[in-house]
């Protein structure tokens, strides 16, 4: 198989998260279900991703790529401060919304495969020193617990607006409020 059959297989196989996230459950399905249905052979399947656990880790680093991906889009141009803030916010929480199917798949993937939880626990921990700094820069007292705090209810409203599958209009509203408070006091 050429380089770019197997680049364009492995792509095709990756977006089919999407369509798989809410017919299949992580905890339970097997290589031959999601083959199936993605209209692959096993062997194919194997042959791409070696495991279901393979595939459930790279689907998980294409979501995260994309949320960053998104981050980076609409707030990374802008100089330091809150309305840089609100902006990486913003397109982290639409991000997460947008593709919460794959999200909440991935979330339950990482309870049968625990290994997927150290990309999580390290891009979070990204995210808070990127918060971090924002704080400091703003010139705000103890930015390491403003950032905690405020990570701490960017994470709570996209767990709630995942589980929704829509913006929660008024909790992304006292996020900015809270936001407005951490950065200006």
């Amino acid at each position: 198989m050429t380089s770019a059959l197997h680049t364009d297989r492995r792509r095709l196989m990756l977006a089919a998260a999407s369509g798989l996230a809410d017919r299949f459950d992580p905890a339970n399905v097997g290589v031959e279900e999601l083959a199936a249905a993605m209209n692959v052979g096993r062997q194919d399947f194997e042959d791409e991703f070696g495991s279901l656990e393979n595939y459930f880790t790279a689907v998980q680093l294409q979501f995260f790529e994309g949320r960053l991906n998104s981050v980076i889009g609409k707030a990374g141009a802008m100089a330091p401060g809150i309305e840089r803030i609100r902006c990486a916010w913003s397109g982290y929480l639409d991000y997460s919304v947008e593709h919460a199917a794959v999200h909440g798949w991935c979330r339950r993937a990482r309870l049968r495969f625990p290994s997927m939880q150290e990309e999580t626990r390290r891009r979070n921990h990204g995210v808070l020193l990127m918060i971090q700094i924002e704080f400091a820069t703003l010139g705000r007292p103890n930015p390491m617990e403003r950032a905690r705090l405020a990570v701490g209810m960017v994470l709570e409203t996209v767990r709630v607006e995942g589980e929704a599958r829509v913006r929660n209009e008024a909790m992304r509203a006292l996020l900015w409020s809270a936001l407005e408070m951490l950065a200006r006091t």
